[in-house]
């Protein structure tokens, strides 16, 4: 038997949760005396749903899976502790979250608004890049990291072994698309990690590609946090783009932008008191691309197969991954 998605939730059901809820709000009641609750959609990504409630100048983000609590990468409550986590203005910070009960079958993560919107990949310059390195940095260094495995070394073939075997396993249908391109795919990540081996571990968002970053002005900040935990610094760098690219995921950076990003990192971190290596940055930063390009195609074959009118975008994208990565390893 299959778990139960929670029950959706509309602008009505969210502004009677907020309602019910007077202690989620930033501000105290009688600034928001006679306002009433405004929501809107904020967006719906692969997991969640989110929703704006405003009230006033207040404002609170609303998640509701869209998806069954056990499929998400991350259980909410795990979610939620992490943001909590985060130094100031790198993310949301965390309100309220529950997880479906007999009693009430809701499941939802609150937090307050990040504010800004997501840029397309050509709308970022070398100057948001280098800002979005520095908010990582910050991330990296000032996170809390208390009671988080940090002893893992971020072997990129044995990532890139489990994921090939996962795929052959769970889904051989998609995961066949694989197997042309593994063994350059293999060839380049035993490379990259006899030469650059992992030397330190951090809290890292794990999913930083341009989707999950909204701009205000000129600040970026991260949103969906689901698949952040302990991890390599460079997987959050990786995901912006570079030599293999797709909108609106990842931007096409020649190999002299990367090095700028990667570059303006290392100076935010040794401004942290935190230095790092530029050039093993690099080649490790190199792995974790080839290792999301290439892994993410049979996710989108797969949602590909399941038809819609974004079905053959989602294929598309697949092969242009594809023919990127086989130009780039071969």
């Amino acid at each position: 038997m299959s778990a139960p998605t929670p029950p959706q939730l509309g602008p009505e059901e969210v502004a009677a949760l907020v309602d019910a809820h007077p202690g989620w709000w930033p501000t105290p009641p009688e600034d928001r005396s006679g306002a009433g609750t405004e929501v809107t959609l904020l967006g719906r990504g692969e997991s969640f749903t989110a929703w704006r409630a405003r009230r006033g100048a207040a404002e609170l983000a609303v998640r509701v899976p869209h998806r069954p609590p056990v499929e998400l990468p991350k259980p909410l409550p795990d979610e939620h502790e992490l943001l909590d986590r985060l130094p100031d203005g790198v993310g949301a910070r965390p309100v309220a979250v529950h997880e479906p009960t007999a009693a009430d079958p809701t499941a939802y993560l609150v937090t307050t608004v990040v504010p800004g919107h997501v840029l397309t990949p050509r709308d970022w310059t070398d100057g948001l890049l280098a800002a979005l390195a520095g908010q990582l940095a910050r991330l990296h260094v000032l996170a809390r990291t208390d009671g988080l495995d940090l002893t893992g070394d971020h072997d990129l073939v044995e990532a890139a072994t489990h994921s090939r075997d996962w795929w052959r396993e769970h889904e051989p249908e998609h995961g066949a698309a694989l197997e042309p391109l593994w063994p350059a795919v293999l060839a380049h990540q035993t490379r990259v990690q006899a030469a650059a081996p992992a030397t330190g571990t951090t809290l890292i968002h794990g999913d930083a590609c341009l989707t999950n970053v909204v701009v205000d002005g000129d600040v970026p900040r991260l949103i969906d946090w689901e698949w952040a935990g302990a991890g390599d610094p460079a997987r959050d760098l990786a995901y912006a783009g570079g030599r293999v690219h797709a909108d609106p995921w990842y931007a096409d950076l020649h190999d002299d932008r990367v090095r700028r990003q990667v570059e303006a990192y290392a100076a935010a971190r040794a401004a942290l008191g935190s230095p790092v290596d530029v050039e093993p940055l690099l080649l490790r930063r190199a792995g974790w691309l080839v290792h999301e390009t290439y892994f993410v195609t049979p996710h989108l074959r797969r949602v590909a197969s399941r038809g819609g009118p974004g079905a053959g975008r989602y294929t598309g994208t697949a092969d242009l991954l594809t023919a990127g990565l086989r130009a780039w390893l071969t």
